[in-house]
């Protein structure tokens, strides 16, 4: 017996040693690949989540704002309630203030000055990543009747994001489509990575026009508000670029290129990655923005297409979303820029039209019945983008029919059906046959310029202007004719860098004045600068471009990361207290200092941090100090 259990032994030693050696002879193998797959990862399972943002943002993560004016930059707790007959889902603690208990700290009311009556109104927005905050405050203008003349200043890092607000502002302006069929497309071409065949061809055909728009020989109405002499010669050669890969013989392989993406972000748990798409709508999508439905999120996780309208498909690479990143070339060494999609996998376009709207409809949008939402995202974005366009043609607000005993019984009747039937009674069908028949005989042909119809009223009274800025924000706000120039200004999250590198706490800064020069000290509690450092205020304000820029008494709206789906909410409330220190430190103070930067605990547990950000403002405010005097001119080449 004792022999046995010896061989026995020596058997399995034998086998174990062999699979040692063919598992040496495989990781030899391994280190023959172009990758070492023994290095260590950012972690195990999957990536950290940045690369899944992506190095290009097409679509904004807040609600849209009236920049001039709107409760909705005051906000604060969650965004997307649901409302039910019996308030059997109300959450309680909406009705409490959690920000109550912080007690009386001399908090002071701030508000921004007045804006000109006579003069423009400069709106500086940079990093929104898209035209909502235009759409609407330009909306809202023509609702209250005509006012002052806004100038709107676009600033966007990617070339391909300004391309896409030329596009946008074209669909909202084209009267020669219905407002439905100007709200598909544009929601299609925003936030789908595939688009309808007949999107598709609207992108190629409008192309060529702005091509020539670029080189100033286009007579198209839009040529008349979009102001390109901010852009340098070699910026509008990548946008005539950009737009010659808009045609359709450009080949854009979307699908295979976000798969390639969503491969690289989720790693080896790709064949897994419901479960993760699951645990980011569960942890941070749902508890603030339950009309975000989860098989839509989980869908357009899966194939980015977000909106889907009536009965058509969604079967065209969208080649908006083609845009270049700067990589290193394997073989040589150089630097070179890759074109491929390079935009977010796990932040939904659902935030900009979906979680927010008319407070009048809200209480029958946004219903609840048996513990679930009676219309989706997808619902309340057409209607919101619709209601959008018309206020732009007629300035009146866009409202739901009149309440009817259906929507109370089951199957609960959707006063939505109603209005879009409505709007289907006013389309004429076209036929296939026809259809075709109009596209041999005008191809080859542009079409004539004499031919585009005019803008909306609200752009067309001349009281707008859009005008495009690119390169680096803050060289570009150092000219002198931006000093004391903006009156509003929006700042987008992934957009807030120079702000930070303007008050000298960027990361890898030395002359932090928040951070301690003792390594092991620890912040026990950190509050907003104004009662941890009072003494700073200011500090920064003589040297800062942005406060130079801004007029006296200016609003300055900065995005938030509370809807962003892949920060922690530790991470989440450290971004609002440093956006606080950047702007306490250029003499900005804040309008809502209470609910906009929540007091953090050092040992705060997570589960506390995200019912605190859960409740907290969803952007940050700040009202700018007196206006810095004006630089001399000595020079004529200053302008």
């Amino acid at each position: 017996r004792g022999q046995e259990v010896r061989a026995g032994r020596a058997l399995r030693g034998s086998a174990c040693r062999a699979r040692e050696r063919e598992s040496e002879r495989a990781r030899a193998a391994m280190a023959n690949l172009s990758i070492d797959r023994t290095l260590p990862k950012p972690q195990d399972i999957a990536s950290d989540g940045l690369d899944g943002i992506g190095f290009t943002h097409f679509w904004g993560n807040s609600p849209a704002l009236d920049l001039l004016g709107d409760p909705q930059a005051a906000a604060f707790g969650v965004a997307a309630m649901g409302v039910s007959p019996g308030q059997q889902y109300k959450d309680a603690s909406r009705d409490q203030d959690p920000f109550d208990a912080s007690g009386d700290d001399g908090e002071q009311l701030v508000a921004p000055a007045a804006l000109p009556e006579e003069g423009p109104v400069n709106i500086l927005v940079a990093g929104a990543s898209d035209i909502r905050h235009l759409l609407k405050t330009v909306a809202r203008r023509r609702g209250g009747g005509k006012g002052p003349k806004l100038r709107f200043y676009l600033h966007e890092s990617s070339h391909e994001v300004l391309a896409r607000h030329i596009l946008f502002l074209q669909i909202i302006n084209n009267k020669a489509m219905p407002v439905r069929e100007r709200m598909e497309t544009f929601l299609s071409v925003y936030g789908n990575t595939l688009i309808r065949e007949r999107d598709s061809r609207y992108v190629n055909e409008i192309a060529d026009e702005f091509i020539e728009l670029i080189t100033d020989q286009s007579t198209h109405p839009l040529a008349g508000i979009v102001d390109l002499n901010g852009l340098k010669f070699k910026d509008r050669d990548v946008l005539q670029e950009i737009f010659r890969g808009w045609k359709t013989d450009v080949p854009f392989d979307i699908e295979a290129l976000r798969e390639q993406r969503a491969r690289g972000y989720y790693r080896e748990r790709y064949d897994y990655r419901k479960n993760m798409m699951d645990w980011d709508y569960n942890t941070h999508i749902k508890e603030k923005a339950g009309i975000i439905n989860w098989f839509h999120y989980k869908a357009f996780c899966f194939s980015g297409v977000a909106f889907e309208t009536r009965l058509a498909s969604y079967n065209t690479p969208n080649h908006t979303l083609a845009s270049y990143t700067a990589a290193m070339d394997r073989s040589k060494g150089t630097s070179v820029q890759v074109r491929g999609f390079w935009g977010d996998l796990i932040n939904s376009p659902y935030w900009a039209f979906s979680i927010m709207t008319n407070p009048v409809d809200r209480p029958r949008l946004f219903k609840i019945s048996g513990s679930q939402y009676r219309h989706t995202e997808t619902e309340i974005a057409e209607f919101n983008v619709e209601d959008l366009i018309g206020q732009l043609e007629t300035g009146e607000d866009l409202h739901l029919p009149a309440e009817r005993p259906e929507e109370h019984l089951f199957p609960y009747a959707s006063p939505l059906d109603a209005m879009q039937k409505a709007s289907d009674s006013h389309i004429e069908e076209v036929s296939e046959e026809q259809e075709h028949a109009d596209q041999q005989r005008t191809r080859g042909r542009r079409k004539p310029k004499k031919e585009w119809p005019p803008l909306a009223p609200a752009f067309e009274d001349g009281g707008v202007e859009v005008v495009l800025l690119s390169g680096e924000l803050r060289d570009v706000l150092k000219k002198p004719k931006y000093r004391g120039h903006f009156h509003r200004a929006f700042l987008g999250s992934m957009h807030i860098m120079p702000l930070f590198q303007d008050a000298g706490i960027a990361h890898g800064s030395t002359e932090d004045p928040f951070k301690s020069k003792d390594p092991t000290a620890i912040v026990r509690i950190r509050q907003a600068p104004r009662l941890d450092r009072p003494d700073l205020l200011g500090k920064q304000r003589e040297e800062s471009v942005f406060a130079a820029a801004m007029a006296e008494g200016a609003e300055v709206v900065a995005e938030t990361l509370k809807y962003q789906a892949h920060f922690d909410a530790l991470q989440r409330l450290a971004y609002r207290h440093r956006v606080a220190q950047a702007a306490h430190l250029l003499g900005w103070r804040c309008e809502d200092e209470r609910r906009g930067i929540p007091r953090m605990e050092h040992d705060m547990k997570e589960k506390k941090a995200q019912d605190v950000e859960r409740y907290a403002t969803d952007f940050l405010r700040f009202v700018t100090g007196p206006a810095l005097p004006p630089l001399p001119r000595n020079d004529p080449e200053l302008d």
